[in-house]
């Protein structure tokens, strides 16, 4: 039997179906192209709405709105495959054998679904809040169900799964508002300490960035290296100013203390020749 007769043989059949099963097909399919941008814009109303109810704020508004897109979703594929009057019995059949099936495959993304939920009720961190997560810092961008979006210092998208954030260690350098920048300068042992210690603390109090909370700077010798005294300042700062402060501090107690004539020295080493015997 050739293709021709095949195709004459099968043909009828086919368009048959077509006829049959063609609207279904074709309703399925606006159900799922409109359901999806109904879905959109639900989860969008979502975090409008949500940011106006007194103690929710864009965090809470986002997760919601991942929460009810991913609904919408599952329920938008439900009504498609209904329009298609496939029984509801076997569509349930089906999505259990495949919620148990997803819950082996994907153990670790139902994880991150959890955590996620979790990190939306205990609020560890907000969006805008600059953290260090998993070893990863950045400012929170958005909390989805599955993953945080962080965006680094150098303008990097990073996604780190809400498992990972929520099982490791979470810096938050925004939670109490003020932060303490520790920074250590060495002196040379020739040097006044009390002179460098009072050149240090004013330098680094000329700077209007620097608050008095719950103390002004704050410097002491901490330690006696190979080469030079260390002594650490300390000072308080706003949150967002600690980046810029701790980049512009070493330029300006440089300036100082090479002003005071206070020598910071280097590592160096003396070689002494042997006697001969």
């Amino acid at each position: 039997m050739d293709i021709n007769s095949i195709i004459n043989d099968k043909l009828p059949a086919i368009m048959a179906w077509g006829i049959s099963n063609g609207p279904k097909i074709v309703l399925a399919i606006l159900i799922w192209i409109i359901g999806r941008v109904i879905v959109k814009k639900l989860s969008g109303a979502t975090v409008t709405a949500s940011q106006k109810v007194p103690n929710i704020d864009i965090t809470i508004a986002k997760f919601l709105g991942s929460v009810v897109l991913m609904t919408g979703t599952f329920a938008v594929i439900i009504a498609a495959l209904s329009a298609m009057s496939i029984p509801l019995g076997f569509i349930a059949t089906i999505v259990g054998a495949m919620v148990v099936a997803l819950g082996f495959a994907l153990k670790g993304t139902l994880g991150d679904m959890a955590s996620g939920v979790m990190i939306a009720l205990f609020r560890p961190y907000t969006v805008g809040d600059d953290v260090e997560i998993n070893g990863e810092r950045g400012f929170v961008k958005s909390l989805e169900l599955f993953s945080t979006t962080l965006v680094t210092a150098d303008n990097v998208e990073l996604m780190v799964g809400n498992g990972a954030a929520f099982s490791n260690k979470i810096k938050n350098y925004n939670s109490f508002g003020d932060l303490r920048l520790d920074m250590d300068f060495g002196v040379s042992y020739d040097a006044d300490l009390n002179k460098s210690i009072d050149t240090i603390t004013k330098a680094a109090s000329a700077d209007a960035r620097i608050i008095n909370n719950p103390h002004g700077p704050w410097a002491k010798v901490t330690a006696l290296g190979d080469s030079a005294v260390n002594i650490q300042l300390r000072v308080w700062c706003k949150a967002e100013d600690y980046r810029n402060i701790q980049g512009d501090m070493s330029y300006r107690i440089k300036k100082a203390l090479d002003k005071a004539g206070i020598e910071i020295p280097y590592e160096h080493c003396t070689i002494i020749p042997m006697k001969a015997t």
